[in-house]
């Protein structure tokens, strides 16, 4: 029941990032880290961001994401 769950938020994290239109968000992933990034592409099980703290582009699973925050849209 829980990777249902989890599966369900990682989606709506992928689908609000799409939606972000190459503005910067927060990510947060399930190590902890948080990066504010940029969307550029993704995989059936990777995202593609540029790390602006870092200026690197970094891949992400899709399993490790954890939650999200973009304008008053906040999944954690």
């Amino acid at each position: 029941m829980k990777d249902m769950k989890t599966r369900t938020n990682q989606d709506k994290i992928v689908s609000v990032m799409r939606s972000s239109r190459g503005r910067y968000f927060g990510l947060t992933t399930t190590q902890g880290n948080q990066v504010n990034a940029r969307f550029i592409n993704e995989t059936p099980h990777y995202v593609r961001v540029y790390d602006r703290n870092n200026e690197c582009q970094r891949t992400i699973a899709k399993s490790s994401l954890a939650g999200i925050r973009y304008n008053r849209t906040a999944i954690a």
